[in-house]
């Protein structure tokens, strides 16, 4: 029996370990067009996500604030000391689309997670949603998306708008802290759940109108950066999407969208490889001095 019992506790550690080697592959993207994703440490990434699809700018910037304001910190910045949940507000007071997201914690049933014999107390965050640092940009709504050890399993957690969401019942912080009750992360134990399923499900579940494709591209956005990096980005991204490609469930909705993305992104890649050559060549390109013939005279 303890022979069984340690071989799923290791199994769940390497399950645990491929997530989070998935969340760092994400937490290096740029150029999603409903989400923005920030690595924050080892075990955190920062998710921030269209509230609503206006023909938003790309969302490449979202969290450079956030970034710029971390980077002078220590290692330690996993644990926030900036306040959002004082501001019931932020970003969208009066948010017209009110009546759209009724149906919407519906998905989750509640917030609190279904695990008997827990408290919510032992599913904090590293950092509680009161002292977050990151500050999501007007329009998008904030969360937290951890593997943490102690947990043994993926949670995500709201950081921002938590009103617009979830009916929390208050806003003490306990119960804000509370880790979503999501679909994928419930079926993440008996499941080959990855790290795109619980990003397309956060996606479909915060921004109006639900998205047909939540890894769309903003080609505008990627075909704007320096060729250098336009090369490096554009590689990334497509990496990542063929791994969805191969891996992701077929089943899903937008699967046959992300194909098409990873034709149109192919392309470009392709296209900003060659441009790349073709500059490294004219400029290695020596000139070569004119040499006269040897003459054939005798």
């Amino acid at each position: 029996m303890s022979s069984s019992s340690g071989k799923r506790e290791r199994e769940q550690k390497q399950k645990l370990q491929h997530f989070l080697t998935d969340l760092a592959l994400l937490g290096s993207l740029q150029g999603f067009q409903y989400f923005q994703p920030w690595l924050r440490g080892r075990e955190e990434l920062l998710l921030t996500v269209v509230n609503e699809d206006l023909g938003w700018r790309s969302p490449g910037f979202a969290v450079s604030e956030a970034s710029s304001f971390s980077s002078g910190l220590s290692s330690s910045s996993t644990s926030s000391t900036f306040s959002l949940a004082s501001d019931p507000g932020s970003p969208l007071p009066e948010d017209p689309e009110g009546p759209h997201q009724a149906p919407q914690p519906r998905q989750r049933h509640s917030q609190r997670p279904d695990h008997p014999g827990h408290t919510e107390d032992h599913l904090l965050p590293a950092s509680p949603s009161e002292r977050e640092i990151a500050v999501p940009e007007v329009n998008c709504t904030l969360f937290l998306l951890a593997g943490y050890a102690k947990y043994g399993r993926p949670y995500a957690w709201i950081r921002s708008n938590h009103e617009r969401l979830v009916n929390i019942g208050g806003t003490d912080s306990m119960v804000k802290d509370t880790p979503m009750k999501l679909k994928s992360i419930t079926d993440w134990g008996s499941q080959g759940i990855r790290v795109w399923d619980i990003v397309s499900e956060l996606v479909c579940l915060c921004t109006i109108p639900s998205p047909s494709n939540p890894f769309a591209l903003d080609m505008r956005y990627l075909k704007s950066l320096p060729l250098s990096e336009r090369f490096l980005v554009s590689g990334a991204l497509l990496n990542f999407l063929e791994t969805y490609v191969v891996y992701g469930n077929r089943d899903e909705l937008h699967y046959e969208k992300v194909l098409e993305e990873v034709k149109s992104l192919r392309r470009l890649h392709v296209q900003t490889l060659l441009e790349v050559q073709r500059r490294q060549g004219s400029i290695a390109k020596p000139v070569q001095p004119a040499v006269a013939e040897p003459s054939e005279k005798d």
